[in-house]
C-alpha cells in the first residue's frame, strides 16, 4: 500500500517540530510552516518524522512546492479559490 496524502489526511500526521501541516510531496512530506520549511523523507512507504533527519528546504524550493499543492506560497496556508 502506498503513502497517499489521503492516507496522510486520514491519519493527521503533522510535523513533530511545528506541529503544522503536511504536504506529501515527491518522496516526502513537507511541512507548511514557511518558517521552518522542514522535509522529512517517507522510506519504503513509512514517513521517518524524526526533525533530526528532517532536510531544511529553501525558500523558493518550498514556495515552489506549496504552489504544486494549492498553498500561499508565501504562508503555507490554503490558497482561497478564485
Amino acid at each position: 500500500m502506498a503513502f497517499t496524502q489521503e492516507t496522510l489526511e486520514k491519519i493527521k500526521l503533522v510535523c513533530p517540530k511545528t506541529k503544522s501541516a503536511l504536504v506529501l510531496d515527491g518522496g516526502g512530506l513537507v511541512s507548511v510552516d514557511p518558517e521552518s520549511r522542514l522535509k522529512y523523507a517517507v522510506k519504503d512507504d513509512i514517513p521517518i518524522m524524526l526533525a533530526d533527519e528532517a532536510v531544511e528546504l529553501s525558500p523558493e524550493e518550498w514556495s515552489d512546492t506549496m504552489s504544486r499543492h494549492g498553498r500561499d506560497p508565501k504562508t503555507g496556508e490554503v490558497a482561497a479559490a478564485g
